[in-house]
């Protein structure tokens, strides 16, 4: 019998062990596993400082053989020492473990943003504005100018009404219940999965005033709380700041300058991102 197995991989794209980080960087992780005999079905990452424990990443997957060979990145905090710890789960609940240890080296490394102004997404029934939003460019497509493009789409905004509430929100492409507003998702080759962290936006713990302060992603990297987050943010109204991070690891903030609650309005924001 086959049991789960996971390693990590080595090499100059990836973060060694007991490699010196500074705080605001990069952590590359590249982990291959298998589940064996069965389908890995759980990957979940934690960043342990101390004796906190924090989810970096919780995903549930379906890999048959040859399994799963992916690659993460995530920001190094502010401990001196970080123990980084990759586990996967199969269908027999069988697991696997690995991890490494990253030191904090002297200094700071935040980096160069994008900033994007006056970004308008349509409704799911607007039929005058474009839905699709790329964040890394600020560029918006429709449903004809998205064509081969459908890879580079991060989220879509929407209108419906949640616990007898009016709720601009945003999703995206995979996320399971977006295909309900925007039908055409359900067969595009690649669906990205972008995580909005709700409970920052949802006790609104990033002011206006803040985002539009920053100037490198220092605010974009700290501000997000990977415990709380979703491909599907629900409440976005007006002068909500929302953390983000897209399919490709990049960590960005909206700021909702206005949201219409009607099915054909819009929804206007600006968007800084990282570079």
């Amino acid at each position: 019998m086959q049991r789960a197995s996971v390693i990590l991989k080595t090499g100059v794209a990836f973060t060694s062990p007991n490699e010196e980080v500074q705080q605001g960087a990069t952590i590359k992780i590249g982990v291959i596993a298998s589940g064996g005999d069965a389908a890995l079905t759980y990957i979940r990452i934690e960043r342990i400082s101390g004796t906190d424990t924090t989810v970096q990443l919780d995903r549930g997957i379906y890999k048959e053989r040859p399994g799963l060979d992916e690659d993460f990145s995530f920001p190094k905090g502010n401990a001196a020492v970080e123990t980084w710890r990759v586990l996967v789960m199969n269908a027999d609940r069988d697991t696997a473990t690995t991890q490494f240890i990253v030191r904090k080296a002297p200094g700071f490394n935040y980096g160069s943003i994008h900033h994007y102004s006056d970004v308008v997404l349509g409704m799911q029934k607007n039929t005058t504005s474009s839905s699709y939003l790329d964040a890394d460019l600020g560029q918006v497509y429709n449903n004809v100018s998205v064509g081969g493009k459908e890879n580079t789409v991060d989220m879509v905004a929407y209108f419906y009404y949640t616990s007898g509430l009016p709720s601009p929100s945003l999703a995206c492409p995979g996320y399971t219940s977006v295909v309900g507003y925007y039908p055409a998702i359900v067969n595009w080759p690649i669906k990205n999965t972008t995580l909005f962290d709700y409970g920052t936006s949802d006790n609104d713990l990033i002011s206006v005033q803040a985002f539009d302060a920053a100037t490198n992603d220092s605010l974009l990297i700290s501000g997000y709380d990977p415990t709380k987050v979703s491909g599907n943010c629900k409440y976005a109204y007006s002068g909500k700041v929302i953390p983000f991070k897209t399919q490709q690891g990049k960590y960005g903030l909206l700021k909702i300058v206005s949201a219409d609650e009607i099915e054909e309005g819009t929804m206007l924001m600006e968007i800084k991102i990282q570079q």
